[in-house]
């Protein structure tokens, strides 16, 4: 999957506000695979610090933020994953 596919898919989310999978590189704290997510908002940097893009209007880039809820996480935490290195999403 390209990037432009991953925003395009990404955008279309946020705006529905539907859950997605993406798989994501391994981090520190996590392995690499599949999460299910709400996206929230893609930002320029990790909030609280970040500026929100606006999808269809703002350059999007692989070093921006995606801000989604965890569906996945008893807690239905906030999480932020780069959108560089998602390799995949589906809906």
């Amino acid at each position: 999957m390209n990037f432009t596919q991953i925003i395009n898919t990404l955008n279309k989310a946020i705006l529905s506000e539907s859950v997605v999978d993406i798989y994501y590189s391994q981090t520190d704290n996590s392995p690499e695979g599949w999460r299910s997510i709400v996206p929230r908002s893609i930002t320029t940097d990790i909030p609280p610090e970040g500026e929100t893009l606006v999808p269809g209007r703002d350059r999007m880039s692989p070093g921006h933020i995606l801000n989604a809820t965890d569906v996945d996480s008893n807690l239905k935490e906030e999480k932020s994953f780069i959108i560089g290195k998602i390799k995949k999403v589906r809906t």
